[in-house]
């Protein structure tokens, strides 16, 4: 679950970078001076998360395998 929130990040930091480059390369040319990015997103920390317990990971293994069809398997 971790790297999923870590790609999610680096997606929302490439797309604000992305947006502030095309403002910068069109929008201040006719306006003026465009703000640094990092005024406009400004790393605002990371949260501090728990690790996830087994019980926790245990429930989303099963929501992701019925959205997906598998059947669950008994402990063996």
């Amino acid at each position: 679950m971790q790297a999923s929130r870590d790609r999610l990040r680096r997606e929302v930091e490439m797309r604000n970078r992305s947006a502030w480059n095309t403002a910068a390369l069109t929008g201040a040319a006719y306006a003026g001076k465009l703000r640094r990015f990092e005024e406009y997103f400004a790393d605002r920390g990371a949260r501090v998360s728990e690790p996830q317990t087994s019980a926790q990971m245990e429930a989303a293994l099963q929501v992701l395998a019925a959205a997906w069809g598998a059947e669950a398997a008994g402990p063996e």
